[in-house]
């Protein structure tokens, strides 16, 4: 019952931390001191944005990487009309949870009074992307 729900739920904690703790052994180190010198990024984000994601540097810019996770706009186009839908979501969906926790903690940390150039970005895609709308 009860017990071993909660017996299951600490067993699956232990595990997940012990994961973590072997990325951490394997993950680039000058890679790790970037993504967690960005506010609101600590090591356990840091880590599973390298482990989804890889090198960033091998994107050349913010859509290519956005095409990767599967966040780009899906564009329909027929004739004379082109229509821009949804997220395509063919992606990781992995990689998709671990940049929206990311920007969720970047912006809560700016919000706490730590500024940061990302999250004013994401903030001005969002307005843009809403007046367009």
């Amino acid at each position: 019952g009860l017990k071993m729900a909660i017996n299951n739920i600490l067993s699956a904690e232990e595990e997940c931390q012990t994961a973590l703790q072997e990325m951490a052994k394997l993950a680039p180190k000058q890679d790790l001191e970037i993504l967690t010198s960005i506010p609101g990024i600590g090591e356990n984000t840091a880590l599973r944005i390298i482990s989804e994601l890889g090198d960033i540097r091998r994107f050349n810019n913010p859509s290519q990487l956005n095409a990767f996770v599967g966040v780009d706009p899906q564009v329909y186009e027929s004739g004379n009309l082109t229509a821009h839908l949804s997220i395509s979501k063919r992606g990781t969906a992995i990689g998709r949870k671990v940049l929206y926790l990311a920007i969720n903690q970047i912006q809560s940390a700016k919000k706490a009074g730590n500024p940061c150039h990302i999250a004013d970005y994401y903030e001005k895609r969002k307005r843009s992307s809403e007046t367009a709308s």
